[in-house]
């Protein structure tokens, strides 16, 4: 199926000429659900966010924090949690459009520089080419994306930012007055005839309020804009999650959560190429299983507000190697405790805790077929992490607010393995993430903020520890060397914002701006290099390592905005990011191309539907690494169009049906840095029914 020029020439028009943000924020424009009918769409109304260890409102920090809630993640249909921030302007989704590979990189940062969170839990697991986003869409009811440096409140691993997951709560799902619900969703996309089929139910009696939560998706390989078929690119995923949470009295509440989520799927051993010889196909199997027992203390008291947290992380990677026979075991657990607590004294917000967590990795490398050191060597290492962070928001004066916190780490890992390649099993380090930032609400409808922030990294287990063979050409092979001295990346940014917020413009309209600049610098990056020459100065490279190569500068600036008048909602936003090495003045890689997205949309029939369309611009990436063997990236244009419908009132109260007509024009395009190419035209439709 094609479409007429004309139709993308008056989609691409409607969709530039609007004015304000990033589509996620239109979830906000419904009003509560049972007024909705006779409510209007509002876009100033406050949102709450968790990412600064505390529920605070959006307006009163000074981290510039994005906000996906559970109408804009229905409405994206997304097939993972990374897809749906790919319209957030210097956010890009990495590793191509299998699931299991996909990542996100916020302003120049990704992979583990990005440290992601689901309800207040850190998730660390990284080895490899593996996913690490385990949680399917459908499980969330928000994702808050913290942009630029965070480790003053969340410590190692936040020099990118954060992406905080929150799960679905009865005490949100429930209607006033309601004791029990539920709901089945049943998906499809039809690009890769994908099923998506979902249910839930939840409810309250007295004190104690539950949640039950399970989804099975399924689907095939991918098709691309070409019309070829992306092979290897189906899987199977699944999981269920359960909440439990009990009032005990006024004062304290105890909440329980366990999760479990398995994915299946045959894929290249990289699944951000495609199959060869150094990425042969795998069955891949992987368990993730998640517990989490918190208690809310909160008595009539202003100087205790807290919250003490136990979690544990289980996740395994079975891997069969099909061409080799061979089969592979991975296993990584965190045990983590967290405790925060909020004071009040004279006017002055005190957030502070302690965080402690280890982390241990175990790996089985099967030699079946082959010679003992023709493979990577299975790891067998641990990590622990002790951290304390206090952050203060004091009232200068009238309208001046300074927000400051100061962080302190210790972290140690150790091999545990009896390996002579290794002569220090041991390396610890410690590190002080200090923020301060001014807050000015200069009038009631600007606000200015100005902060600094420093975050570090501390390497990980597989870059310190690994040992073995990495790859063979024939005779000769490449070998891993373990270098444990490595330092923690360090970062320093530097941030200015602009928040505006205008009413009764035109009459009955409503405007938000929101600009940012930033400066971030990044030292002692650590990167995987190859070296050492098979001939002399030629030939396949013989040793892999990881070492602290580069000082990094990142800066750029985002903008954007949200315009409604009366039915009709615009939205546009605009990302910029330039990275350089420092020392070599050479452009650095993995920077997302300059993004621009359009949106229009306009509700019908009070507010029951809702329909719009998106336009999505990429520059073309020539600021390319002159290491790189690809002279730039190609630009794009994109246009989907969207659909929802639930009505507020009558027989079909309940009833809730999205669908999106996702890359309309079946373009043939790939992300900047990533090797395999994206899914073309895909319809896609949701039908949900709530009880």
């Amino acid at each position: 199926m094609t479409f007429p020029k004309s139709t993308l020439a008056l989609a691409v028009m409607a969709a530039t000429v609007s004015l304000a943000a990033t589509p996620v924020a239109f979830a906000e424009a419904l009003a509560e659900k049972e007024n909705k009918a006779q409510s209007k769409p509002v876009l100033l109304n406050q949102v709450t966010v968790t990412a600064t260890r505390t529920e605070k409102n959006h307006a009163d920090v000074v981290q510039s924090i994005d906000v996906i809630d559970q109408a804009g993640i229905e409405q994206q249909q997304a097939s993972s949690v990374p897809e749906l921030m790919e319209y957030l302007p210097n956010v890009s989704v990495t590793g191509g459009p299998r699931g299991s590979a996909q990542g996100v990189n916020i302003r120049g940062l990704g992979g583990t520089r990005v440290l992601q969170v689901v309800d207040g839990a850190r998730q660390d697991f990284s080895n490899g080419h593996r996913g690490t986003y385990f949680a399917d869409p459908e499980l969330l009811q928000s994702v808050e994306i913290v942009k630029g440096p965070s480790s003053s409140l969340w410590g190692s691993g936040a020099i990118g930012g954060v992406v905080v997951q929150n799960t679905k709560d009865a005490q949100d799902l429930l209607e006033d007055g309601q004791h029990l619900g539920g709901y089945v969703s049943q998906g499809y996309h039809s690009n890769n005839r994908r099923s998506l089929t979902s249910g839930a139910v939840y409810g309250m009696q007295g004190d104690v309020d539950w949640l039950l939560n399970g989804y099975y998706n399924d689907g095939e390989n991918y098709e691309l804009g070409n019309g070829q078929d992306l092979a290897n690119s189906g899987s199977r995923e699944q999981g269920g999650m359960a909440k439990l949470g009990w009032n005990v009295n006024n004062d304290s509440r105890l909440e329980f959560k366990a999760q479990h989520l398995l994915y299946n799927g045959l894929v290249p051993s990289n699944p951000a190429t495609i199959e060869g010889t150094s990425s042969p196909l795998v069955e891949r199997d992987s368990k993730s299983s998640n517990l989490s027992a918190a208690w809310l203390f909160d008595p009539e008291s202003e100087l205790i507000n807290g919250k003490l947290q136990l979690f544990y992380n289980d996740t395994r990677y079975q891997e069969d190697r099909i061409t080799k026979g061979q089969k592979d075991n991975t296993r990584y657990k965190t045990h983590g405790l967290a405790l925060t607590n909020l004071s009040i004294v004279n006017s002055i917000e005190l957030v502070y805790g302690l965080d402690a967590y280890q982390n241990k990795i175990t790996t089985v490398r099967d030699t079946t077929g082959s010679t003992p050191d023709s493979r990577p060597e299975g790891l067998d290492g641990q990590s622990a992490t002790m951290g304390s962070f206090l952050q203060g928001s004091v009232p200068l004066a009238r309208d001046w607010t300074l927000q400051a916190g100061v962080r302190y780490d210790h972290f140690s890992a150790e091999d545990n393995r009896s390996n002579p390649d290794v002569t220090n099993k041991k390396q610890t380090d410690q590190a002080f993430s200090p923020s301060v930032g001014v807050i000015w609400s200069a009038n009631e409808w600007l606000t200015l903020t100005a902060s600094y922030n420093e975050a570090f990294r501390a390497p990980g287990m597989e870059e310190m520890f690994s040992t073995g063979t990495h790859f063979a050409m024939g005779p000769l092979k490449n070998v891993f060397v373990p270098n444990p001295d490595l330092q923690p990346e360090e970062a320093k940014n530097k941030e200015l914002s602009a928040r505006m917020a205008f009413a009764e413009l035109l009459g009955e309209d409503e405007l938000t701006l929101n600009a940012n600049i930033f400066h971030n610098d990044v030292d002692n990056f650590i990167n995987q290099f190859t070296y050492a020459p098979a001939f002399g100065s030629f030939g396949p490279p013989t040793k892999t390592s990881w070492e602290n190569v580069e000082e990094a500068e990142l800066k750029g600036f985002e903008i954007a905005g949200e315009y409604r008048i009366q039915n009709i909602e615009t939205g546009l936003s605009y990302g910029q990011t330039r990275g350089e090495d420092k020392q070599s003045g050479e452009a650095l890689g993995n920077i997302p191309a300059d993004k621009i997205v359009a949106d229009l949309a306009y509700l019908a029939l009070q507010g029951d539907v809702k329909v719009g369309t998106r336009y999505t611009h990429v520059n073309d990436q020539n600021r390319v690494d002159p290491d790189n063997t690809v002279d730039q990236y190609e630009g794009y244009d994109l246009v989907d169009f969207y659909a929802s419908y639930e009505p507020a009132a009558g027989s079909l109260k309940g009833l809730k049906a999205d669908f999106t007509i996702k890359n309309a024009a079946d373009k043939y395009y790939r992300v900047a840095w990533q090797e395999l190419y994206q899914p073309g035209r895909s319809y896609r439709l949701d039908l949900r029914y709530m009880f």
